[in-house]
């Protein structure tokens, strides 16, 4: 299936009234969901599978309501959140860890890339806002951290 196809059946999905849809052809299956108002696009293929968000809602991003002095992690991408940098080894920082500027504190996947996020400053980790293997969309806060 070709790209601009595939960007015509999203586009055609998120201006219907539909809920939900499952599409099978050839090679490839598509599932596009409108959960919470939020358009999900999964398509597993045989060589990768590639996880797309659109419209993000105010919803997703989840801010602490404690005060302004929380210095927010935001997602720089949709992507799927990885708290360890892989199954068998531990996250990379828990609530109520010390971290310092630069040092690496989750992984965004996208597209089979592994991004690894930095702590933009030295500070406390408040709370986790997302959950190992969640998708998390661009600009979603994912940590707060107190300096």
């Amino acid at each position: 299936m070709k790209n601009r196809e595939l960007k015509t059946i999203i586009k055609m999905f998120e201006e219907s009234s539909l809920s939900s849809m499952k599409l099978e052809k050839e090679d490839v299956k598509i599932e596009l969901n409108k959960p919470n108002g939020n358009t999900a696009v999964h398509v597993p293929h045989p060589e990768a599978t590639e996880d797309v968000l659109h419209e993000p809602s105010s919803q997703t991003e989840q801010v602490s309501d404690q005060s302004e002095e929380l210095i927010p992690i935001k997602a720089p991408l949709v992507g799927t959140f990885y708290e360890a940098p892989s199954p068998e080894k531990g996250p990379f920082v828990k609530e109520g860890q010390w971290v310092n500027k630069g040092d690496t504190v989750c992984i965004i996947e996208a597209m089979k890339v592994m991004n690894e996020i930095s702590a933009p400053h030295d500070g406390r980790v408040i709370s986790i806002h997302a959950g190992d293997g969640d998708m998390v969309q661009y600009d979603q806060v994912i940590m707060e951290l107190k300096p």
